[in-house]
């Protein structure tokens, strides 16, 4: 299949008036009036060949210019995708507040700066331990929609667990964790995500979130969902005609054996958008998504779904090194990622503004 793309080293210039001389000079002598039909009749023969090497050299660029095929486009967001999971695994831990926590912000500060249409940023304290306050910052890149309408929010968390709970030696406890897939996976996706919607607007506004502190609980008392909690609270002093139409949360999706069930909170709150999702990933022969409800889990959904958002989380649970120190790079998988990545996209264009 061929596409025509911008012909803009074509353009028809007028006719100077050195040429216009040289014309006069090859017509015969009839007079005044004779001489401005002449003139005319060849400005208009030139202008009918001009147009139709315009057409010619058009067929020529549907011969010659190939449209970009699915496979390509599909593994350059696979390798973007990595390419981010890669940098960021790179970075070491991302706890809020630590050195490779302010790398990973930084990096989505320059991607939104890059592609969004708008950047905000949102800071928050938290009190992590008496007399001690820590600073968050939720990151929002927004996309303009094609339509306009509500906007779609979909986010995840951007930081890693300061500490491996769940290792089996006590003395590894204590250390934080790289968090390839636990943090790392969503991060990349949102990341590719923004290359995506820079160059493909989708009906509606689209809205990627990066929360901070889901998993930070460093004192193991329930300090979780942090950014998130403070994002949909913040909803609640605004309009609800601003509210989001949707919000999806993908976390953990990096697992090779990337395994996508059903979970409570987002069937009972947005079963409609969660069975759209699994028809898309069936229209795609997407063996990753199981459509069985298996989990319920507090997670990045659930306070929107508290206040009566729509909210839907994508998750494989199943993940033996969750909260380990063997959460890294070669646990994860560039396709499962995409898998993931490749059902969103599709699922953010069919939501059109009349919906």
């Amino acid at each position: 299949m061929y596409s025509i793309e911008s012909t803009n080293f074509l353009s028809i210039h007028p006719i100077s008036d050195k040429r216009l001389h040289s014309f006069k000079n090859l017509a015969p002598h009839r007079g005044r009036n004779s001489q401005a039909l002449i003139n005319k009749g060849v400005i208009r023969e030139l202008m009918i060949k001009n147009n139709i090497t315009i057409l010619i050299l058009g067929a020529c660029l549907v011969l010659l210019k190939p449209a970009i095929p699915e496979a390509v486009e599909n593994e350059k967001y696979s390798k973007i995708i990595w390419g981010y999971l890669e940098t960021l695994c790179g970075f070491g831990p991302r706890y809020s507040g630590s050195k490779g926590y302010l790398e990973a912000l930084e990096l989505i500060r320059r991607v939104g700066n890059k592609y969004a249409d708008r950047v905000v940023e949102q800071p928050f304290q938290v009190q992590v331990s008496e007399g001690k306050n820590l600073r968050m910052t939720n990151l929002e890149l927004q996309f303009a929609g094609t339509q306009g309408g509500a906007p779609i929010v979909i986010g995840g968390h951007f930081d890693t667990r300061p500490f491996a709970d769940q290792e089996t030696h006590p003395e590894k406890r204590t250390k934080p964790i790289i968090g390839a897939n636990d943090g790392g996976s969503t991060t990349a996706v949102l990341l590719a995500l923004a290359h995506y919607l820079f160059q493909h607007p989708a009906p509606r506004p689209v809205h990627l979130v990066f929360f901070d502190g889901e998993d930070y609980d460093a004192r193991g008392v329930g300090l979780n969902l942090l950014g998130s909690t403070h994002y949909a609270q913040s909803l609640l002093q605004m309009d609800q005609q601003s509210w989001p139409y949707w919000v999806l949360i993908i976390d953990m999706i990096g697992d090779k054996d990337l395994q996508i069930f059903k979970e409570t909170y987002s069937l009972k709150g947005s079963a409609r958008f969660l069975d759209k999702i699994y028809s898309i990933a069936e229209k795609q022969n997407n063996s990753s998504f199981k459509p069985k409800l298996k989990y319920t889990i507090f997670d990045d959904h659930y306070p929107f779904y508290k206040i009566g958002i729509p909210a839907t989380l994508l998750i494989d649970f199943d993940y033996p090194y969750w909260h380990t120190q063997e959460d890294t790079l070669d646990k994860c998988s560039p396709e499962s990622m995409f898998s993931v990545f490749s059902v969103v996209t599709e699922m953010i264009h069919s939501l059109q503004a009349k919906n």
